[in-house]
């Protein structure tokens, strides 16, 4: 898949994370137990395959339902279409062997929308143990700069909704920074997205190598398409008060987001 557009479609699944109208005091968040990067997508592969195994079984099992329900059908059309007229009802044998049409061409639409979500299945069964096998040679970042000055106001992992109670999932750092503070490159790479990205206002998408990495709640991009840069190198200022940090590994038809907070050294 292009380069652009797989990574594309991986920013379309980012949890929108608003920033606040107004700057908030900044809070230091006690340190994190650091999580190695590889063990950590390989347990999210893991996971994917599991789920997929999962889906599989259970399609399988309705098909072969179908299947069954498929075949008393059809033996049930037979007999309706060999069973004697009446006299006195000339128009119920056309009508039962309607009935008849309609429930089995019903259940064979039924049958192959289970047949084609089972072949999806197991191509996605396929991609995964790709992903999988990729694990282990990816190359990952052993050390990252700082996008910006600041200190780490939201964690990358699962996260309660305040209001709806809902478990979400936050796929990168909000990094707490002064108004529109300068956003700089963490790694050397090239520019492969900037512009708007839905729910983080701007942002600029950096090709690694072996990784992405996205810079966004940007209110100005410093940087185009295709443009070299190196680690430092400015690419942009923060919308308001907070820079958002992701880092995805290229496993994957989008890629798979690992932790950023282990890769950042100390201020």
């Amino acid at each position: 898949m292009h380069v652009r557009a797989s990574w594309l479609a991986g920013l379309v699944a980012l949890v929108p994370l608003a920033g606040d109208a107004k700057p908030k005091p900044r809070v230091v968040l006690p340190a994190k137990l650091a999580v190695d990067p590889r063990a950590a997508l390989a347990a999210q592969v893991a996971a994917e395959q599991q789920t997929v195994a999962t889906t599989i079984d259970t399609v399988t099992k309705k098909l072969a339902a179908a299947d069954t329900t498929r075949a008393h059908r059809v033996v049930a059309a037979i007999r309706v279409a060999e069973a004697p007229d009446r006299a006195d009802d000339p128009m119920g044998a056309a009508r039962r062997i309607a009935a008849a049409r309609y429930l089995l061409a019903r259940d064979a639409a039924e049958r192959g929308l289970l047949a084609d979500e089972l072949v999806q299945l197991h191509g996605a069964e396929h991609d995964v143990a790709s992903a999988a096998a990729r694990v282990a040679s990816v190359a990952l970042p052993d050390h990252l700069a700082w996008p910006a000055t600041g200190t780490i106001a939201r964690r990358f992992g699962e996260y309660q909704h305040d209001r709806s109670k809902a478990t979400l999932s936050r796929r990168g750092l909000d990094i707490e920074v002064d108004d529109h503070a300068v956003a700089e490159a963490p790694a050397d790479g090239v520019v492969r997205f900037a512009g708007p990205i839905r729910g983080l206002d701007r942002g600029v998408v950096i090709d690694h190598g072996g990784y992405f990495t996205v810079i966004a709640k940007l209110g100005e991009v410093a940087t185009l398409v295709g443009a070299h840069v190196g680690k430092g190198d400015r690419l942009g200022r923060a919308a308001r008060h907070r820079v958002y940090f992701e880092v995805r590994a290229k496993v994957g038809a989008g890629g798979l987001p690992i932790d950023p907070e282990p890769l950042l050294g100390p201020r």
